[in-house]
């Protein structure tokens, strides 16, 4: 779980303050990568249209994407949208996401004044309605107040086929509409070139809330990296709900792509976000021999017991999972390696976690990011017995994340005295006490001085040695060299 955005920072547009005040937007998400790369997208034809950046307690229409991959995200989204309600007390609330499509109307009870009409919901598989909505407020002149209000109302309470102002597609399925965008905000992209999945985990609402496996055609995911290359991008994240399964024309796979990706541009760097343990083979291992795929891989491992795997329908055994990371060892120089894991699924005995436990320790994670099962109704593992107790599964949670930590540390310790490149995240060579976030290629955030004199170094790649190890989000503070 990934925690709440703050609002995006961009040049604005000048636009006519004297017909009518400018409507000013804020966006906040949670989730994943996916939800944020829409996000992004969102917030682009915004402000391409002219409308102001704001903070979330100002801004007269506040966009929140909200997951529902646990019973917390779902929590974090209503505790997100309540805390809006409070600190934005005029501002219109336009929900979407995972939450709002699994559940649209547990989120429209969230709103429960008598007044007015405040908070509006565009189900997460309608998300790219939203990319019409800037210019439909253009088109009828709205900026703020109950016109806007009007508007939303009307253009949530229709289906999509009915009305005018929905874009039509022509290139792609909707779900793809949303293309690569750079704003001052960003010093990467995310290029979206996947969505949905039937691979029906017992414990995995994902499906239901974001359907089928859609594939974006490598034609256009080259036509779409090549102008963020353009535009000066180093360094793009190709992002979907399970990248694993991208399929494209003739049943082609990931590989394929990775290979029309690298040979199509110049210097752009990619990095994958979370693979499948057994999407990997012969032609994957080769194209990841590439300098241009950063030696980051995040793998969805969920369990280290073969029994639990198999409750849970996933198609692979701890085994396979620890010759991948092996052979991924070989590939690159000491990467990155992280996953996700579950505990306390139904069944788990203190057997099945002892196995994980041991698993882990000898995958060595660099990152873990630990779960306790979530019961998520319409899922197969819903009713699954026996359940393990709420308090048991925490303290193997609280285990794991002892571990994690150690393994964290020592990873960071084994890079100090090294070089490695990096993308600088902020740095805008202004003030003298400005300083430098990069993160590096092995996905570590280094803390650096910015050289005297320096030029603008957000978003340049830069070479970094490592010096010292840090304590506070286990940052590692770094020399530019």
């Amino acid at each position: 779980m990934r925690g709440v955005v703050l609002p995006v920072s961009v040049p604005l547009l000048v636009t006519d303050t004297d017909t009518a005040p400018v409507l000013s937007v804020a966006f906040q998400t949670l989730g994943c990568k996916l939800n944020q790369s829409e996000t992004d997208a969102i917030a682009a034809a915004f402000f391409k249209s002219g409308f102001a950046a704001a903070d979330p307690r100002e801004a007269g229409l506040l966009i929140i994407n909200t997951c529902a991959v646990t019973s917390k995200a779902e929590q974090k989204g209503r505790r997100l949208i309540r805390a809006a309600f409070r600190q934005n007390p005029s501002g219109a609330i336009l929900v979407t996401g995972c939450y709002a499509e699994l559940d649209k109307t547990a989120v429209e009870d969230l709103d429960r004044e008598a007044v007015k009409k405040r908070l509006f919901v565009v189900p997460g598989g309608q998300k790219n309605r939203i990319l019409d909505l800037p210019a439909l407020l253009v088109r009828e002149g709205i900026s703020i107040g109950e016109p806007l209000q009007n508007v939303l109302a009307r253009f949530c309470g229709v289906s999509p086929e009915s009305m005018d102002f929905c874009a039509q597609e022509t290139k792609s399925c909707p779900a793809f509409r949303f293309e690569t965008s750079v704003t001052n905000a960003r010093s990467r992209v995310f290029l979206k070139i996947q969505d949905g999945c039937n691979n029906h985990c017992s414990y995995c609402v994902v499906p239901f809330a974001r359907g089928a496996p859609r594939s974006l055609p490598a034609t256009e995911a080259l036509k779409r990296l090549r102008a963020a290359e353009s535009d000066g991008v180093t360094e793009a994240v190709l992002t979907g709900v399970n990248i694993s399964r991208w399929n494209g024309a003739g049943n082609s796979r990931l590989p394929l792509l990775l290979k029309s990706l690298i040979s199509g541009t110049k210097h752009i760097r990619l990095r994958l976000s979370s693979l499948e343990p057994d999407v990997f083979n012969d032609d994957f291992f080769e194209v990841l021999e590439s300098q241009r795929i950063m030696p980051h891989f995040h793998l969805s491992i969920q369990s280290g017991s073969s029994e639990i795997l198999t409750k849970m329908k996933r198609h692979y055994r701890p085994e396979v999972a620890l010759h991948l990371i092996q052979r991924l060892r070989t590939i690159k120089d000491r990467p990155f390696i992280g996953c996700d894991i579950i505990v306390g699924f139904p069944g788990e005995t203190e057997r099945h976690f002892s196995e994980t436990y041991e698993f882990c320790k000898e995958a060595d994670f660099a990152q873990m990011h630990i779960f306790p099962f979530s019961r998520r109704r319409g899922t197969e593992a819903w009713s699954y017995t026996p359940r393990v107790p709420e308090h048991e599964s925490r303290i193997r949670e609280k285990t794991l994340k002892t571990l994690a930590l150690q393994n964290r540390q020592r990873y960071i310790k084994c890079w100090v005295g090294r070089e490695t490149g990096g993308v600088c995240l902020s740095g805008n060579g202004v003030a003298k006490t400005d300083g430098l976030l990069v993160l590096t290629d092995n996905y570590l955030k280094l803390r650096a001085p910015l050289p005297r004199g320096a030029p603008a170094l957000k978003g340049r790649r830069v070479l970094c040695r490592i010096d010292a190890a840090g304590n506070c989000d286990f940052d590692v503070y770094g020399e530019i060299i």
